[in-house]
């Protein structure tokens, strides 16, 4: 499976944007929420889809650590420092970390 490698952010112009850091230093766009943005009402539900888009790698990546601690039982430490990642991707998507 080949995506734009994480990690993502919401913008840092628009908060509809989603971008990535190139390895030439530039950032580049990845997604773009679309919406009525002459509606003061949507602002918020086509801000939390950018910040849902952008957490998308990281939460990929945790749901992967976990599955794989657990299926080849790597211990509770390894399964904790998991759920760790997975908790911290699930904050992202939801707004709680920038």
């Amino acid at each position: 499976m080949a995506h734009t490698p994480g990690p993502w952010v919401v913008g840092p112009i628009d908060d509809t944007v989603v971008t990535h850091l190139g390895k030439d230093g530039i950032r580049y766009e990845v997604a773009a929420v679309d919406g009525d943005y002459n509606d003061p009402d949507e602002w918020p539900i086509m801000e939390a889809n950018a910040r849902l888009i952008a957490a998308a790698p990281d939460l990929l990546a945790a749901l992967k650590e976990v599955l794989f601690n657990s299926r080849h039982g790597n211990g509770l430490e390894a399964l904790y420092s998991a759920h760790d990642r997975a908790d911290a991707a699930i904050a992202k998507a939801e707004g709680a970390q920038e």
